[in-house]
């Protein structure tokens, strides 16, 4: 066991980094924007939502580069499986909330074209620049329809007197400055994440896919269920939807969309045949509940039972 000690420790400190890294960057980033007038919501279609996003981004970023692609791809797809089952199912189990409507107009639509672009890009075997590229066109598309629905992207200020009045505050720089150590927080994270979960992998001969679809993937989705929690205590249901359903999108397009753009990934077949229909039957299974209009514990404890039931079955099966 005390060959593990260290990639446990390489693990546990790069999940650490990453939880760190993605609240300060979250956190900043909002600051900031208040300051330079953009309005709230906002501020939390795109800034939380890479915010929440920005662990999955960096681990697919550096797994890619480093010619891990099983650990990039695994990574968004297994962190979408555990949104929806396990975090969506965890916070319906804390307390039962009601489902805006606009999540049937707006987010599952958004979401099933999404699946369906990754479904064809595994059976492709690959996410080049010309998908990555389709990948980020839709996550834009998504954004300017959620600024449409809202209407307007600054606050009523004078031209230039946010960012005026932002540089006269002598936080400024420092939140400037923090922005600059999230990000080194991120890139470090991700580093010791992804070379603590291959010496695990490699230990108990374990695939590095598998562990990209389970250990990197909880990890990298702990601020979702951190906000869900806290969301789940303040009854804001349509947080926590929006929050998963968000995220999941932004995992499929921004991420692997960004990722695709500055080094194309490779997609393991199993992903096409085992875990993309996983993936698809979440997501669809959201379609009835919805209709529903409320989720209640027994739906939560469905969705929860189908995770555990998932993971337990891939470590049986490898």
């Amino acid at each position: 066991m005390t060959v593990l000690l260290a990639p446990i420790m390489q693990l546990v400190c790069g999940l650490l980094l990453l939880i760190v890294g993605a609240e300060f960057l979250t956190g900043i980033s909002v600051k900031l924007a208040k300051a330079l007038g953009i309005k709230p919501v906002v501020i939390g279609l795109t800034i939380i939502a890479f915010g929440t996003s920005a662990p999955e981004l960096f681990v697919a970023l550096i797994a890619a580069f480093e010619g891990r692609s099983d650990i990039a791809v695994g990574n968004v797809v297994g962190s979408n499986i555990a949104n929806i089952g396990l975090i969506l199912g965890i916070g319906a189990l804390v307390s039962p909330f009601a489902i805006p409507r606009r999540i049937i107009r707006i987010e599952l639509p958004f979401l099933a074209v999404s699946i369906l672009g990754l479904t064809i890009a595994a059976f492709l075997g690959e996410i080049g620049r010309f998908t990555a590229a389709a990948f980020f066109g839709l996550f834009m598309c998504y954004l300017y329809v959620l600024w449409h629905y809202k209407t307007g992207l600054l606050a009523q200020n004078e031209p230039g007197s946010g960012l005026q009045k932002a540089e006269e505050n002598p936080w400024y720089f420092v939140r400037s400055c923090g922005i600059v150590v999230s990000m080194v927080c991120l890139v470090a994270g991700s580093k010791l994440l992804i070379q603590g979960s291959v010496e695990i992998a490699r230990f108990f001969n374990c695939p590095e896919l598998i562990i990209g679809l389970t250990l990197t993937a909880i990890g990298t989705s702990l601020p979702e269920l951190a906000s869900t929690l806290s969301a789940a205590r303040r009854k804001q249901g349509g947080l926590i939807i929006g929050n998963v359903l968000g995220s999941n999108f932004a995992n499929t397009c921004a991420v692997l969309g960004t990722t695709g753009l500055i080094h194309p990934i490779r997609i393991n077949p199993q992903i096409l045949l085992r875990d993309l229909p996983v993936m698809a039957a979440l997501s669809l299974a959201l379609l009835p509940i919805s209709r529903k209009k409320f989720i209640r514990r027994k739906e939560g404890l469905l969705l929860a039972a189908a995770y555990f039931t998932y993971i337990l079955l891939l470590y049986l099966k490898n």
